[in-house]
């Protein structure tokens, strides 16, 4: 296996030309995320090399071509990707000297533009998500301020746009077509920060009224909506929400979802057994009183054995197309990496 991903990855390196999108998602700095992460699991000098490589490519070439905002392959997603990196000790730096120009545009797209012409509900979302966080980074009262301010004009632009379409389920599961939950959890994130919570709780109201006459089809979409969920009423302490929460959980069938719904080649962060691991490793270590009874070594030995190997290997369009962190192998290879490490999977 080792040499077949070292084969992997040298498609991977060979394969980021000059127009590859840039973003946290599926974009270069996504690649960057993985290489060190792989230096940090295996110790091999060649991984933080690559990633250092791209990593000055990007901030000093790519940057300056690219128009897009969005965190999936944009601005913002590098800003969020130069965050962890700082947070998880890969590089040092000043985040709010590395991310002040991409606010800037932010903020002037946010003011005096009309963001909702250009992005989709789903990158309204991630860009919300992109300032609560950035928030977070800001010490002194007058930045606050300004990154509050942002906030809450998004809030108030998400509260026009959602509607009760936005509640739909597709075919099957995937991140890219299910956006409630990380909504929730968005807003969870912004009203802890203190501000505007009166008007986040009356959204919420008025979103519940849709969300909690249906429950998802599918398995994995109801698990991934109690974990937005549980933020909601970690922050709002309601009997309402109390009670939505609880009736999901005892309506999640992992045996169904494992056994059923999540297909052979469903092995990504964006569409399976990858994204099924990190949300329950997510909802265990937020919510230790809840029970998620499932095997570690049957999540990992179906993720080794998944037909989706030999097809990056045979299928160039396949690979293309799952090379990113969300939607790729990398995310596979490090979820396989945590599995080893944290359940000692051999």
């Amino acid at each position: 296996m080792n040499s077949f991903m070292d084969k992997l990855n040298n498609r991977l390196v060979d394969s980021l030309h000059e127009n590859y999108p840039i973003g946290a998602a599926q974009g270069k700095m996504s690649v960057i995320i993985y290489f060190y992460h792989l230096y940090r699991s295996c110790g091999e000098e060649r991984y933080r090399e690559i990633a250092e490589s791209f990593l000055d490519q990007l901030m000093e070439k790519d940057l300056s071509n690219q128009l897009s905002l969005d965190v999936e392959e944009g601005l913002c997603g590098v800003a969020l990707g130069l965050n962890w990196l700082i947070r998880e000790r890969f590089v040092a730096g000043d985040i709010n000297a590395l991310a002040a120009d991409i606010d800037a545009l932010l903020f002037k797209a946010t003011v005096f533009g009309r963001l909702e012409e250009k992005y989709t509900v789903s990158q309204m979302i991630h860009f919300l998500y992109y300032i609560a966080i950035r928030l977070r980074e800001q010490t002194s009262a007058d930045d606050r301020y300004v990154y509050q301010e942002l906030a809450i004009k998004l809030v108030n632009k998400l509260g026009d746009l959602v509607d009760p379409g936005f509640y739909r389920e597709y075919y099957s599961f995937s991140v890219y077509h299910y956006h409630v939950p990380f909504l929730l959890r968005t807003l969870a994130i912004v009203a802890r920060q203190g501000f505007y919570t009166g008007r986040i709780e009356k959204l919420l109201e008025r979103f519940s009224r849709d969300l909690f006459a249906h429950r998802p089809k599918f398995q994995l979409n109801r698990l991934y909506l109690l974990w937005g969920v549980l933020a909601i009423n970690a922050e709002l302490q309601s009997p309402e929400w109390k009670r939505y929460a609880d009736s999901l959980y005892r309506s999640i069938d992992l045996d169904r979802l494992l056994n059923e719904e999540v297909k052979d080649r469903n092995i990504y962060i964006s569409d399976g057994l990858s994204f099924f691991y990190w949300i329950v490793e997510s909802l265990r270590k937020d919510y230790p009183d809840l029970a998620f009874d499932y095997s570690p070594r049957l999540v990992y030995d179906r993720l080794v054995h998944s037909d989706a190997w030999s097809a990056l290997e045979r299928d160039p369009f396949y690979f293309q197309i799952h090379r990113g962190l969300l939607n790729g192998f990398p995310g596979v290879v490090l979820t396989m990496l945590n599995l080893k490490n944290k359940y000692l999977c051999e």
